[in-house]
């Protein structure tokens, strides 16, 4: 298991905890960041702050420090 931030772009993650602080966690559920959903890094900003996500067929940007508390597994 590693965290969200660790997948490689094209690597398919599975969530297995979201761990985020309160604010952040409500947010990430919102947008599909659920136990068990698919997640794959699709493209990275060009300062490397931003990650672009496809989760449930929509392509989300996402900062990195707020993905360092999503824990993944490899799908």
């Amino acid at each position: 298991m590693k965290s969200l931030n660790d997948l490689k772009i094209g690597e398919v993650g599975k969530v297995i905890k979201n761990e985020a602080s309160d604010n952040i966690r409500r947010r990430l559920l919102d947008i599909g960041l659920v136990k068990n959903s698919l997640v794959t890094p699709v493209l990275i900003s060009p300062g490397g702050d931003m990650v672009a996500y496809q989760i449930k067929g929509a392509i989300i940007a996402i900062r990195k420090e707020d993905t360092q508390n999503i824990i993944v597994e490899e799908a």
